[in-house]
């Protein structure tokens, strides 16, 4: 009998407890509160006030405070020379693309091995002697490459 007076008390407990959770979570869908804020005096907003900006100049000391050595400004020589100058002629060469080399690739039936190299950001595989634009691939080996670019050859490791 004490065991069925127990069990009813703790069902209604249980019950309250779900209906308080229900209540909570499904009341602000099924209320509405429409408040009207009415306000009788204007805000003004608030003004801000800029300040001018400081301007300085700032003179380098004389006397280094650490060293105690006195700074002399150096005067500049100028110096002419009678003899004029030879102008050498500049090659107008492009530079080097960036060249990234990553490394290479070799089936058992191919005896020749095909490189991974990236060229200015794009993605390109290549093969011994082979050309990609003005680049051309001299020899590929395990570690680098070897490529020729306007007559002169570089070597890229991985």
């Amino acid at each position: 009998m004490q065991k069925k007076k127990i069990n009813k008390i703790l069902i209604i407990a249980v019950a309250l407890i779900w209906g308080v959770v229900t209540y909570k979570f499904a009341a602000p869908y099924f209320m509405t509160t429409d408040t009207v804020v009415t306000a009788d005096v204007l805000v003004k907003p608030s003004q801000t006030f800029l300040r001018k900006k400081d301007t300085f100049r700032l003179t380098i000391p004389e006397r280094d405070p650490f060293l105690g050595k006195i700074r002399r400004e150096k005067k500049k020589v100028i110096t002419t020379s009678s003899k004029p100058r030879k102008v050498s002629k500049v090659k107008s060469s492009k530079p080097w693309p960036k060249i990234e080399y990553l490394g290479f690739v070799k089936s058992k039936e191919s005896t020749s091995r095909l490189g991974l190299l990236r060229v200015n950001g794009i993605l390109k595989r290549v093969r011994n002697r082979s050309q990609v634009g003005d680049i051309i691939v001299k020899k590929i080996s395990k570690d680098k490459i070897s490529i020729q670019f306007q007559k002169e050859i570089k070597d890229f490791r991985k």
